[in-house]
């Protein structure tokens, strides 16, 4: 950092000469050049970057709308000094797995400029030229399974003898400070028609409203919009471009309501809710924005400097004692209908956003049949079938009575999910009138499984459910699985031969997938 400090003027008494700090570049000089600029921070190297012939490869033979960031990713090899590289791909991208190793084994490295002009960037790393890999030794894909960001699985890579992991196509929900070894998310962005997808919304809505008309014997009216659609625009993290795209489109398309030759008028609002720590829009099938039904709604579509300017206006209006001229929540007399607009090709991202609002309507947008169907989540035969299985356990262990709420019985079928937690890991105790403990053949024994597919498991969950399922008089077993597998289940249930009673329930401590 650089500081200069203007020189006190003769007729200057109190005030301070103001400091003016400039950032050195990372190239070492305040000036900007192509070879500062070319080494500095995350810029890729003109080398790799004006590289034609790794272009070409690219378009050949990668598709042209999947964005796989080769460039980056060779950037990061040689800027790592990488020479062991793992890559990591879900189910629906291990068809370029090789092609992409292909490619990083060819180039990294490879195009490198001459000794000379290879000065360290950094203090951290400032190893002669000589000492730098000249090609990547090593290149792992890994063969498992992968569901998930969860399922990162950085402890094989390291296990395998890799310094480096790249996954693709999930977000960074493990943070890159928790994993053993360094590693680069790509999302692998994918291209689409978002053009395509909201005309398909305009047609639908504006065909709903034709249809609501003739059934009512409604005529339109020339005042403004039939309906005003608000939108909740979702989608998975391959289409996180195209769901805030298709939420602008949208809402620029409200001054201009769309309408038909009838004369039937919709208007769109459209905001991209925000589940953190993901992005924007994104949703994972364990992870979604809950609580949109009762969003402030156009409280949702300002920006936040017109939030606070809103903010503020309420706290000067409410001191003065005057009316606010904008009441959070204010809607006009036009009828208004909230849906999720959903962009992925499958249902296992959407549910979670069903099952978080329940109460909307959902419609999904299939980028690659260009189709858009409308969802619907059995919420309540969901939760029918989760009960029905507390109860059972609930039997199992002997706890078949219904609970005492404020001197009367409820039925368990009303029981909330507090209750039957409560009833179920209340002290042994508590729940016999008996205080000799059970003998070791009567004591019920409940399974724990840990997921071992990258970071699904949890052990501070795993020791926490142990030692609360010990203090309740229940025995426990571990597994390890990283996928569950009913019949190896049963086979453990079963009773021994020794006289054991077998494992009465399971629980699992891993993605519910």
């Amino acid at each position: 950092i650089m500081t200069t400090e203007a020189e006190p003027s003769a007729a200057s008494t109190t005030k301070a000469a103001p400091r003016i700090i400039r950032r050195k570049k990372k190239g070492g000089s305040t000036t900007t050049s192509s070879s500062s600029a070319s080494t500095s921070g995350n810029d890729i190297p003109p080398h790799i970057q004006n590289n034609t012939q790794l272009h070409h490869i690219i378009s050949t033979t990668l598709p042209k709308d999947y964005d796989f960031e080769i460039l980056k990713t060779i950037w990061r090899i040689e800027n790592s000094n990488a020479q062991h590289v793992a890559l990591q791909f879900p189910e629906g991208l291990t068809m370029y797995a090789s092609t992409i190793g292909d490619i990083l084994v060819k180039f990294a490295y490879r195009f490198q400029p001459a000794a000379p002009s290879l000065q360290p960037s950094s203090e951290e790393n400032k190893e002669p030229p000589s000492t730098r890999p000249k090609a990547i030794q090593s290149l792992s894909i890994l063969g498992d399974v992968t569901y998930g960001a969860c399922c990162i699985d950085d402890l094989s890579a390291r296990a395998l003898g890799c310094d480096l992991l790249v996954h693709y196509g999930h977000s960074c929900l493990v943070p890159l400070t928790c994993t053993v070894i360094p590693c680069l998310y790509v999302f692998v962005e994918i291209r689409v028609d978002v053009q395509h997808m909201v005309d398909c919304v305009h047609m639908t809505f504006l065909q709903e409203e034709k249809d609501r008309r003739q059934n009512t014997s409604q005529e339109g009216s020339d005042d403004g919009p039939a309906r005003i659609i608000e939108a909740c625009v979702m989608g998975t993290v391959q289409f996180r471009s195209a769901v805030i795209e298709a939420a602008q489109r949208l809402n620029s398309d409200a001054d201009s309501s769309t309408s038909s030759s009838e004369g039937d008028e919709i208007k769109f609002q459209a905001i991209v809710p925000q589940a953190k720590p993901l992005s924007p829009g994104e949703t994972l099938g364990c992870t979604a924005p809950s609580g949109l039904a009762q969003l402030d709604f156009q409280d949702a579509l300002l920006s936040p400097r017109e939030r606070r300017e809103r903010k503020k206006q309420a706290a000067a209006a409410a001191a003065t004692g005057a009316v606010d001229n904008f009441p959070a929540g204010s809607i006009d007399s036009i009828p208004r209908e909230r849906v999720m607009l959903f962009l992925a090709d499958g249902r296992f991202h959407l549910e979670a956003a069903m099952i978080s609002n329940p109460t909307l309507r959902a419609l999904r947008y299939d980028p690659y049949s260009k189709t858009l169907t409308e969802e619907r989540y059995e919420t309540v035969k969901m939760k029918r079938l989760r009960r029905e299985a507390i109860m059972a356990v609930r039997k199992s262990l002997g706890i078949s009575d219904p609970l005492k709420r404020g001197g009367g019985s409820v039925a368990s079928s009303v029981q909330d999910g507090d209750d039957i937690a409560n009833s179920v890991l209340q002290p042994q105790q508590q729940r016999s009138s008996s205080s000799r403990p059970p003998s070791s053949a009567n004591r019920k024994t409940m399974g724990i499984i840990l997921g071992t597919l990258g970071r699904q498991g949890n052990p501070a969950i795993l020791s926490r459910l142990r030692s609360l399922l010990h203090s309740r008089g229940i025995q426990t077993i571990i597994v390890l699985l990283s996928e569950i597998f009913p019949k190896k289940l049963e086979m453990l249930s079963k009773p021994t031969s020794s006289g054991g009673s077998g494992v009465c329930a399971w629980v699992q401590v891993a993605c519910p997938r």
